[in-house]
C-alpha cells in the first residue's frame, strides 16, 4: 500500500534509506553515509513531498519528491525486485506534469537500470562536490493525459 509519510514514519524511513543507501552507494564511506543522515532527516524529509509504501503495516520504501525532482527512492534490501520501486514511480508520475527528473551515482548500476526500465533517459551528468562522485542526470517525459 502506498500513502502519504507521516512524521511518525521518519524512524522507519530513516532505517530503510541507511541500510538501503550502505549497499547501493557501497562506493561511499559509512562515515560520509553517516553525516548524510543529519542532512537527510534535518533538510531533505521536511521539505520533500514523500510517500511511503508498506507491507504488513512496515515501510518498505519511499519515495521523496522536490517538485519534479526524485530526491530520493530507497527500498529495503530484502524487498527490492519486488515491485515497490516501481510502483512509487508510478505514483509519482501519476502526480507530476512535464517531466521527472532524477541523479543518480555513475556507480550505482543498479539504480541506473531500474529507472531505464522505468522510461529514464539520460540527461546530463555533474559532480557531486559532496562525495566527488559522478551524479548522471536522467529524466522521464510524463503523458499529460494523467
Amino acid at each position: 500500500m502506498i500513502r502519504a509519510y507521516q512524521d511518525t514514519d521518519l524512524d522507519d524511513v530513516v532505517n530503510v534509506w541507511y541500510e538501503a543507501s550502505k549497499i547501493a552507494h557501497s562506493f561511499i564511506s559509512e562515515a560520509t553515509l553517516t553525516s548524510q543522515k543529519e542532512v537527510v532527516v534535518n533538510t531533505y524529509i521536511p521539505m520533500a513531498e514523500m510517500w511511503v509504501a508498506e507491507e504488513d503495516g512496515c515501510i518498505v520504501a519511499f519515495i521523496a519528491l522536490l517538485d519534479n525532482l526524485v530526491g530520493g527512492l530507497f527500498v529495503s534490501s530484502e524487498k527490492q525486485g519486488k515491485g515497490y520501486g516501481t510502483q512509487l514511480i508510478e505514483y509519482a508520475k501519476s502526480t507530476i506534469k512535464g517531466s521527472l527528473l532524477v541523479e543518480v551515482y555513475k556507480e550505482n548500476y543498479k539504480a541506473q537500470q531500474f529507472y531505464k526500465k522505468c522510461g529514464f533517459i539520460l540527461a546530463g551528468e555533474r559532480l557531486d562536490e559532496n562525495t566527488n562522485f559522478i551524479l548522471l542526470a536522467m529524466s522521464l517525459n510524463i503523458n499529460s493525459n494523467h
